[in-house]
């Protein structure tokens, strides 16, 4: 009995490691994450990097407010000023540091690559603004 506990308490640990090495980010751009949308032809959930966290800089298109409340940030790549992604945050906390964001402030952010289809931008959901 007591070996059996201690392999399910070993499969639990292994099984979180495993989960943690999963949720890894991946640095990237928001042309880079674009381009591979248009190559799916604007479908998210054909991106490899769909469902992921990703880490990104850009700049402040504009900053609203969703119908629900939250923030939500129209971005762009640092080099550009065209909107390539929309996003929203991943907490209270966090929809305080996205309001505060104004229209063409530089910004770095991590967030998981959203469901979008035939939409002119990328999706990106539950997203941390990094200092």
């Amino acid at each position: 009995m007591r070996n059996i506990a201690i392999a399910f308490v070993a499969a639990a640990f292994l099984g979180g490691t495993s989960l943690c090495a999963a949720q890894a980010e991946t640095k990237t751009t928001l042309s880079k994450l674009h381009q591979s949308y248009e190559k799916q032809g604007r479908r998210a959930h054909g991106m490899p990097e769909y469902g992921q966290r990703v880490q990104f800089t850009a700049v402040v298109v504009e900053a609203s407010d969703s119908f629900g409340g939250s923030s939500v940030i129209r971005a762009a790549d640092v080099r550009g000023n065209q909107e390539l992604a929309r996003l929203t945050p991943a907490d209270d906390a966090q929809n305080q540091k996205m309001s505060e964001l104004r229209s063409g402030a530089k910004f770095a952010a991590s967030c998981e690559v959203g469901f979008a289809m035939g939409s002119a931008f990328l999706t990106m959901k539950d997203c941390v603004i990094r200092p």
